[in-house]
Formats: C-alpha cells, sequence, structure tokens
C-alpha cells in the first residue's frame, strides 16, 4: 500500500503539523513501509484460531474478598518517619 504527500500532508493539517517538502516525502515513504509490513499479517494462516480479547487464559480478574486488615495501620506507618505531626508525615519543603 502507498501513501501519497496528499495524504501526509492531509494527516498533517488534521494533526496541526507544519511540514516542508523533505520531511512530507520522508514520511510519505516511511508510512508506505510500515503499512506494507503490517499488510503482511493478511498472509498469516487463522484457520483453527479462536478470537480472543487477551493471550491470558481467561478474562476474568480474579476478586479478592473484602476485609479489615490492620496493613494501614496509621500508628505503625508513622513510627518509622523521622518527623511527624498530628498524625502526618512532615517532609521538607520542595516548593517555594
Amino acid at each position: 500500500m502507498s501513501i501519497n504527500s496528499e495524504t501526509v500532508n492531509k494527516l498533517a493539517k488534521l494533526s496541526a503539523l507544519k511540514l516542508d517538502e523533505a520531511t512530507t516525502a520522508e514520511l510519505s515513504h516511511d508510512l508506505s513501509n510500515i503499512l506494507d509490513f503490517i499488510s503482511q499479517l493478511s498472509e498469516v494462516s487463522t484457520d483453527g484460531v479462536e478470537p480472543m480479547a487477551s493471550t491470558v487464559g481467561s478474562s476474568v480478574t480474579p476478586e479478592r474478598e473484602d476485609k479489615v486488615t490492620a496493613e494501614n495501620d496509621r500508628e505503625n506507618l508513622l513510627k518509622n518517619s523521622p518527623k511527624q505531626e498530628m498524625g502526618f508525615f512532615v517532609v521538607p519543603r520542595v516548593v517555594e
């Protein structure tokens, strides 16, 4: 498949890009090569291959049980902090 300069210019206009003639010619050549490469996929035999949305066996994500744990215990988290105030971490100012 071939992409001509007119198509590249149309894409550039839609993308709000300004291209010179050399860049347009180069992109036309590059895009044509990309499309030629991708068109090779149509030559691959997919007979007997079932359609899929993921390469992982099941598309259902396992859910974990909702239960309250002590993982986010504020006191335990803050005890390792070098400086704390009113139940929050105190860090050096990074924005003036």
